[in-house]
Formats: C-alpha cells, structure tokens, sequence
C-alpha cells in the first residue's frame, strides 16, 4: 500500500529555534517561540489570555545569564477595566431576565395545558363554555409567544454581550500575564510558551476516479485564516511528546499530506443528483485525526462530508450527495419549528 507526503516532514530542532518567530499549531492549541531583547538586564514579555500556566521557558543568549523570572497578571487600563465590570454586570442582568423568562413560560405552558384539558360545563355565570375555553388558550399561548420573543432578544443580547467581553480582553490582554525576566548582563532571551484553544483543523479532499484507490489530500485550516510559514502537528498538546512531528506549512488551508489509500467499498446513491458512500482502509503509518471535507468522483464535486478520522490499519467511511436525506431532515426541522 503506497502513501506520500508533499511536503517536508521534519523535527523540532535547535537549529530551528533559532530561526526567529516560529508558531506550531496543535490540535487543541499551540506553541509559540520567540526572541525578546533586554537591553538593560530586564524585559516584559506579553502572555495571553490562553496562556497554559507553568508553560513558560526562557534562556538566554551566550552573552547573558537568566537571573529571575516572575509571572503575573497584566495590568488593565482604568477605561477598559470600568467597560469590562459594567459589561459584566449587564451579562448578569440579561441572565436573570433568562431565568425569569424560563418561568413566565412554565407558568403558561401549564396554563395553555390546564384550559385545553378543560371539560366544557355550561354555568350561569358561564354560558359560552367553549368560547371562554378558546380565549384562555389564546391568552396563554400569545403570553407564550411573547415569552419567546424575549428569550430570542435575551439570547441575542447575550452574544453581543460576549463578542464585546472577548474583543475588549483581546485589546487589552485582560485575562492575561506578564513575565518579568532579569538576565546578568545584556543580551537576548530566546523564550516560549503554549495556549490552548485555537488550534488548527484538518480539511480534506477525497477524490475518487478508478475503482482501486482513493487520494486523499489534507489541508490546513489555521485559526483567524492566518498567513505566513507556520508549522502544524496532528496531535494534541498533551500527546505530543519532546519532539513532536510537525509539517511546514505556507499559509492557511496550505496542504500538509496526500496520500493514495485502498478502497474497500463503494456504493453509487441511486438519485437524481447522484452521491457516493465509500470505505476505505488507511494503509499508512499516519493517524488521520477527524475533520470537515469535500468528495468528488472523476473530478465532479458531490459535496460536503464528514470524517470520523482512522488510525494506522483502521477503514474509514465517508458519504457524500446525499442531498435526499439532507432534506428531509430539513423539512422535519421545518415541521417541528
């Protein structure tokens, strides 16, 4: 079983830290190395908000000798700190106004129950039994609706609420630290660290012309469509190991990998706009992790999949064009809304 890769698989290396600004994106983060220059024996140094604690590594040039190290929290600006504590108290605001909003509409839930289960008994101070039934569950559904109505505007509150908070501690740094570095001497400080969150994420072209194999092409989908030469690992931060196997890639949804992988199965969906369900066995020494992608069959493009990733020697499964299914599901979604 043959596979290849298009690019340069390499290891981490001393001659590579000291090639400046390097970045390896994880799975479910990354690692960051860079060069800081303490012209006066000192230097901060900037660390996010995703920063993991203890992470933090720091070494001198041959020059100079690192005499301390503290991390703390980076100080916010007054302006920004007073828009960060009435924003925050607007979010509890609106989550109170949720919890309200879940009440009022188990009040009339209970309600719109209680009148349609009503056993209609003509009285003399009810005459109309029916029509009296029929304006209590119009009374309780529209309070309903209202509810809903409220909720969506909470909800949409809420979010922007949320978007505000995590662009304002991306200006400000809020949530994160500072390493304070005292070195003997002046000199360089060649340091790193690692994040969690924004990771890269695996795309995948699968495409499909003999009946023998299938070639399978990864792409890069780097956080925030990133630029540049960075490198991406196929693991998580905690699998990685000392040297974790990275590729270089040139810039997002770059490729990393093509491999050509045996085809167990394959079965044509019989329908007006035709799809394919195939497996396949993964022949190659590589994990293939999960990820988002795209099918096509003798070049012609079926549509979106969804792999579940495979190990070394497992089959892996994708369908594509199943266009008739995708609607029903969407008219049923329709039908329950």
């Amino acid at each position: 079983m043959r596979f290849f890769l298009v690019v340069l698989v390499f290891f981490a290396s001393a001659a590579a830290a000291a090639a400046g600004s390097e970045v390896c994106y994880f799975l479910d983060g990354a690692r960051f190395e860079r060069d800081a220059v303490a012209s006066k024996g000192y230097v901060e140094i900037p660390l996010p908000a995703a920063f993991i604690p203890g992470s933090f590594r720091a070494k001198g040039d041959a020059g100079s000798l690192i005499d301390r190290i503290e991390i703390v929290a980076s100080p916010t600006d007054a302006r920004t700190s007073r828009e960060l504590k009435a924003l925050t108290e607007r979010r509890k605001g609106v989550e109170d106004r949720l919890r309200a909003l879940e009440v009022r509409e188990e009040i009339f839930r209970a309600a719109a129950r209680s009148q349609s289960s009503k056993a209609p008994r003509k009285t003399k101070n009810n005459p109309e039994p029916l029509d009296t039934i029929r304006k209590g569950t119009e009374y309780a559904v529209s309070q309903l609706e209202e509810v809903f109505r409220g909720r969506r505007r909470a909800e949409e509150g809420l979010k922007e609420i949320d978007q505000r908070l995590a662009a304002l501690r991306r200006k400000s740094g809020a949530g994160g630290s500072t390493a304070r570095v005292w070195l003997k001497g002046k000199g360089h400080v060649r340091y790193s660290f690692l994040v969690s969150g924004g990771g890269w994420t695996p795309f995948y072209d699968f495409r499909l012309a003999g009946k023998g194999d299938i070639a399978v092409a990864v792409r890069a989908v780097l956080p925030g469509g990133e630029r540049g030469r960075v490198t991406v690992a196929a693991s998580r931060l905690a699998e990685a190991g000392v040297q974790p196997r990275v590729v270089a890639v040139s810039g997002n949804f770059a490729p990393v990998a093509n491999y050509s992988l045996p085809v167990e199965r394959r079965e044509l969906l019989s329908s007006l706009q035709h799809g394919i369900a195939v497996s396949f066995r993964n022949a190659t020494a590589d994990r293939l992790v999960a990820g988002e992608g795209a099918c096509y069959l003798e070049g012609e493009y079926l549509g979106a999949v969804r792999f579940d990733g495979a190990a070394p020697g497992e089959a892996g499964k994708i369908a594509a064009g199943s266009w008739s299914g995708a609607r029903a599901e969407a008219a049923a979604a329709g039908s329950r809304d």
